[in-house]
């Protein structure tokens, strides 16, 4: 019974993915992903029940499916930190299992008698014997392969993320991390407890559990319509904005490189922006908006969000994330030293200063002072804090 159970949720929350409004690249990947997890688990659940008797051309269709979860899960973590279509050459991913069908055609299409037959002799041909070992291993691999590959865009995504909010406490990336170490946990059992109870159970609640966090998700880098011009053909190059993650493509047509390989940023301009920005800062303190961007900055300077972001790295050394964070700490270590804000208190003081929560404060407070608040707070005059300005 609770078999049968998972899997009618895992069709329920297929269903509930397919209705979800505005889908993006990532929700339609995720919705593939659980359909085909949950013929997966169909699968699964006929061997384990031993109902594959009853339905003796189904048997072999569904275990060749372990070869898919690994391509979804990094294409699903790609597209949901991305804001790129989904391109032909992502089905590559999947070549694996169509391979592996084919190695396994010949038994597939068999007859029920003679398959059901094969079946209950565990595959003791040398043929099937070997593919069957080499089946495997590959499963394995590919688990191993894609939870890495996943490992590596979640930290990729974490560094863009500072590159472009200014606050993080509500970018949450548990969602992903759970999803990379609860198919992590499943490649657990496949290769040191490969019975099937175990795989078939931690199937059944990861598969539902992707399935009931993922209709909530939403995509936090936006795809936005944008000149496809290139750089060479656009004098107005450093005053037009444009998507960042197209902006390498773009500027890579641009002669004169400096740091960045695929910008045409001269030491004058990047002084000149550098100037620019640091005047607008003192003068109206974007920083004290709480949900400032990189974008939203960009915007404001009539630059491209990749110059930006390029003179806010090599001037400062500093990320977006950090630069903006460490001139509210600087406003705060003013405030917070003015006789005339001592009857306020941190917290406001710190909301004052563009801060979203009072962890974001401490946390970055410290970061750039070496001491917490409170201690700041209660001798100003002992501490030598950094000046971003």
């Amino acid at each position: 019974m609770l078999y049968f159970t998972s899997i009618a949720i895992s069709l329920y929350l297929f269903v509930l993915l397919a209705v979800k409004p505005n889908k993006i690249t990532a929700d339609k990947l995720l919705m593939s992903w659980q359909l085909i997890a949950t013929l997966h688990l169909a699968g699964l659940y006929l061997q384990v029940s031993g109902n594959y008797r009853q339905f003796p051309n189904l048997i072999g269709w569904g275990d060749l499916l372990a070869l898919v979860h690994g391509p979804f899960l990094y294409l699903y973590i790609f597209h949901l930190t991305t804001p790129v279509k989904f391109s032909k050459k992502k089905l590559l991913h999947f070549l694996p299992v169509a391979f592996a069908y084919l190695l396994w055609m010949s038994f597939l299409l068999q007859n029920p008698a003679q398959k059901l037959l094969l079946y209950d002799q565990g595959f003791s041909s040398p043929y099937y014997k070997t593919i069957g070992i080499i089946t495997n291993i590959c499963i394995i691999i590919s688990g191993i392969i894609y939870v890495l590959a996943a490992i590596v865009l979640l930290h990729r995504y974490k560094k863009k993320i500072s590159e472009e909010f200014s606050t993080t406490d509500k970018i949450s990336l548990n969602w992903l991390r759970y999803l990379i170490v609860g198919i992590a946990g499943i490649w657990v059992f496949v290769i040191f407890y490969p019975k099937e109870e175990s795989i078939y159970f931690s199937a059944s609640l990861y598969i539902c559990f992707i399935g009931f966090l993922g209709v909530r998700q939403q995509q936090i880098f936006k795809t936005t319509n944008t000149s496809s011009r290139s750089a060479t053909q656009n004098p107005n190059f450093f005053t037009q904005k444009e998507n960042l993650s197209e902006a390498p493509a773009n500027l890579a047509l641009m002669p004169n490189k400096v740091k960045y390989d695929w910008s045409s940023l001269t030491d004058a301009e990047a002084e000149r922006i550098f100037q620019q920005l640091n005047r607008i800062m003192a003068q109206e303190k974007l920083y004290k908006n709480e949900e400032l961007t990189l974008s939203k900055l960009a915007e404001s300077l009539k630059l491209k969000d990749a110059v930006l972001s390029q003179v806010i790295n090599s001037k400062f050394n500093k990320s977006f994330y950090d630069y903006i964070n460490s001139l509210r700490v600087d406003e705060c270590v003013k405030m917070i030293a003015d006789e005339k804000n001592q009857n306020y208190t941190l917290l406001s003081i710190a909301f004052d200063c563009g801060f979203n929560s009072k962890s974001s404060f401490n946390r970055n407070f410290r970061k750039f002072t070496g001491k917490s608040p409170s201690d700041f707070f209660r001798k100003p005059t002992d501490l030598t804090y950094y000046k971003a300005l």
